[in-house]
């Protein structure tokens, strides 16, 4: 009796072993199965975009460029059935100086998706965390204060109409609280399905249209409004133009 009691024992253990084995399984086959490459290009028009390269905005008013950089943030995809799955909630620093920092790669589950989606700009929260490190570090000067938190994209450049010193233009675009708030989030429909099996790779190539930060839904015109360094009108104006600056120019 007692020979058959450990007997029962060691078979209602190993049965319990062998649950929680199959558990751990099924919860690692949901882990990601393939890899999605986020590239940003940026252009003015049809034009690609080259620092100190001569431009013409839809105001007529020429300039060149000599810094652009966002932070991108919350990144998702959004299947057939329009299920949004996020692949990161890490901030990233897009910055056309830096080649590099234009090119994401992220784990992706194995779905069919349609569209993507992320933030452009860093969240209230993050605005008053104290102390940031990586991307948000301060050091990379897209930060203000405490209270005016952090510059969500930056455009600087020349231009002959710019009454300021050197003819330069500043836009410096910032703001979490109401009621001038800059983040905005975007989503862009993708040009065909993406689909994505276990052990693939692919890429989404988003370009980013300078031109659009002096038309679109506002009017900005460089020689009137040569620099932005505050949140206000003038900076929700910008972000209300530049939220539709970006588009998937192809993913393969």
């Amino acid at each position: 009796m007692r020979r058959d009691a450990r007997l029962l024992i060691t078979l209602m253990i190993a049965c319990v072993l062998s649950g929680c084995q199959k558990e751990k399984s099924s919860r690692d086959n949901t882990s990601p199965e393939g890899k999605i490459t986020l590239s940003f290009e940026h252009s003015v028009k049809n034009n690609q975009l080259v620092f100190g390269q001569n431009y013409t905005n839809d105001l007529g008013e020429n300039f060149t460029v000599d810094r652009f950089k966002y932070y991108v943030h919350d990144i998702k995809l959004v299947n057939n059935k329009n299920k949004a799955t996020s692949l990161s909630t890490g901030y990233f620093l897009v910055d056309h100086e830096n080649a590099a920092s234009s090119v994401i790669t992220l784990n992706a589950p194995a779905d069919t998706f349609t569209s993507i989606i992320y933030t452009l700009g860093v969240d209230s929260a993050r605005n008053v965390s104290g102390a940031q490190t990586g991307a948000l570090d301060p050091t990379h000067g897209m930060f203000w204060t405490w209270s005016s938190g952090y510059v969500m994209a930056k455009l600087e450049g020349h231009s002959p109409v710019s009454p300021l010193s050197g003819q330069a233009f500043s836009l410096h675009i910032g703001g979490f609280k109401t009621p001038y708030i800059t983040i905005r989030q975007i989503q862009l429909p993708l040009p065909v399905s993406l689909v994505v099996a276990k052990n693939t790779s692919h890429n989404i190539t988003v370009n980013a249209d300078v031109n659009t930060w002096f038309s679109r839904v506002h009017s900005i015109s460089i020689a009137k409004n040569p620099a932005c360094h505050s949140p206000g009108q003038l900076a929700n104006d910008i972000a209300d133009n530049y939220e539709g600056m970006f588009t998937v120019k192809r993913i393969f």
